[in-house]
């Protein structure tokens, strides 16, 4: 499929499962926080985002796994609460197996399953303060609280700390996801735009106002593999 017929076929899902109008061409004025998606650099940038995502998804990165036990133990000195809470759940893995619960408090999860968010990227959510829930931007239903069974879920399922974080970091990232809720679903915002959201941009924002920047490229889009991707989040 070519660029052209990408873009629209990504404007018509968005609008499928968008309960506000996705707009074509984004204005300074009447749309302000819109991308124009017509323009040459968000065509280049989707073009580069959906590479990104296949590679991805054929493997996953080996050396953020070989920094893990350096990572942790940065964790240990930075956030002890997180610490224990990580070592707590992965104590109880096979308990949790078959509820599918991931993740602790503020913790990042990714899953590269296409057909849960309305585009090719995956989905991405932020777990609360009770690993019991989540937070994510779901289409139809916007920024939601839902029950954390993320590894039954979706056959793809991965979680991630942010590094460097303190404990008052992981649990002020979920509450502003949190205080976003019922906010509308939407595919072509800007990352800074606070009216409406799509599944990664949220979590992203959620980590940037606590002075994180977990996105890798640093373009238009954030996507759940430029959240993957970047030098500060660790998978776990």
């Amino acid at each position: 499929m070519n660029l052209k017929n990408k873009l629209i076929a990504l404007t018509i899902t968005a609008l499928s499962v968008s309960p506000l109008p996705i707009l074509a061409h984004a204005s300074s004025n009447s749309q302000e926080g819109l991308l124009d998606l017509t323009s040459s650099e968000v065509q280049a940038e989707l073009a580069k985002e959906e590479k990104e995502t296949e590679a991805k998804k054929e493997q996953k990165s080996k050396a953020k796994k070989r920094n893990e036990i350096d990572s942790l133990k940065e964790l240990k000195k930075n956030a002890p609460e997180k610490y224990k809470e990580i070592q707590d759940e992965q104590s109880k893995q096979k308990a949790l197996a078959s509820s599918g619960k991931m993740g602790t408090v503020g913790d990042i999860l990714i899953t590269y399953d296409n057909e849960t968010s309305g585009w090719n990227h995956g989905h991405a959510a932020i777990v609360r303060k009770s690993n019991d829930y989540i937070v994510e931007a779901w289409p139809k239903e916007g920024v939601r609280v839902y029950k954390n069974n993320w590894g039954s879920r979706f056959d793809s399922a991965y979680k991630f700390y942010v590094k460097g974080a303190d404990d008052s970091d992981f649990t002020n990232a979920q509450k502003y996801a949190y205080s976003q809720l019922g906010k509308p679903y939407q595919l072509n915002v800007q990352k800074h735009f606070t009216d409406a959201y799509y599944c990664s941009q949220l979590v992203w924002k959620a980590w940037y106002e606590q002075g994180f920047d977990v996105d890798a490229d640093g373009g238009f889009l954030v996507t759940p593999a430029d959240i993957d991707d970047s030098k500060l989040t660790v998978e776990y």
